[in-house]
């Protein structure tokens, strides 16, 4: 004879929400194909698909029932006893509402959410100076990578102040952006951009401060590394949307 359970362990809860999804999809199927016999001989019209409403009607209802039957009798089975069992699958559906709210949660958090949906993409607005005009920064390109996607920025050509300015689109909501600013002898400057996930608010319209790299790529070596803290190639920015 099983002894009543004193309290409700958490395996207890666990294993009643196991069974009660199996029983749930049991009973849903059995309840499904035997209304879907049913409908038939109960005249239920084949127009607009009602035949299938009522078979996923009466499939939920029979999901149900086997939900509450497979765990009451997993906590019966554990001793559990009295209020307690209603307690058990209230907890244990619950259980499985906050997993299933999570997985949906983390899988939409892993889908690309597009910045501008209903209209044009805001354009990151950019200018780059060098604090000497050498000649390979004329040569430079650049490039927007985040972890939704990667675009070229078009860059104009430096002016007699060793400035170059430039553009690109934003896509995505994502506060992941790294501006790479390339050579053609193989090194790059890495700039982390300083952006919230959405910019589309008015205070991120004005420029930005100006900003040296975060990590300097020199051609040879093994991967980027840490900038210094003496002159190099400095970058600001802002956004640009179409009611600018």
């Amino acid at each position: 004879m099983i002894e009543p359970a004193r309290k409700l362990k958490l395996s207890t809860i666990f294993i009643a929400a196991i069974a009660g999804l199996v029983g749930l999809g049991v009973f849903f199927f059995i309840g499904a194909l035997i209304a879907s016999f049913a409908a038939g001989p109960l005249h239920i019209s084949t127009m607009e698909g009602a035949r299938g409403y009522f078979a996923a009607l009466v499939g939920m209802i029979a999901g149900v029932i086997g939900f509450i039957g497979a765990a009451w009798l997993v906590l019966r089975r554990r001793g559990v006893r009295g209020v307690r069992v209603a307690l058990g699958g209230i907890a244990a559906f619950a259980l499985i509402i906050v997993s299933a709210a999570s997985a949906v949660g983390i899988w939409y958090s892993m889908q690309p959410h597009v910045l501008n949906r209903n209209g044009p993409e805001p354009l990151l607005r950019l200018e780059i100076r060098a604090p000497q005009n050498i000649a390979i920064f004329a040569d430079a390109t650049a490039e927007l990578t985040t972890d939704r996607n990667a675009a070229d920025v078009v860059l104009e050509k430096a002016d007699e102040t060793a400035t170059r300015r430039g553009y690109v689109p934003l896509y995505y909501r994502t506060s992941q952006r790294l501006l790479a600013l390339k050579f053609p002898n193989g090194g790059a400057r890495l700039y982390n951009v300083r952006l919230p996930a959405n910019p589309m608010p008015k205070k991120y319209h004005d420029w930005s401060e100006w900003q040296k790299p975060d990590f300097v790529d020199e051609p040879g070596s093994t991967g980027p590394k840490r900038a210094g803290d003496g002159p190099d190639i400095e970058v600001r920015y802002h956004v640009e949307t179409a009611d600018d």
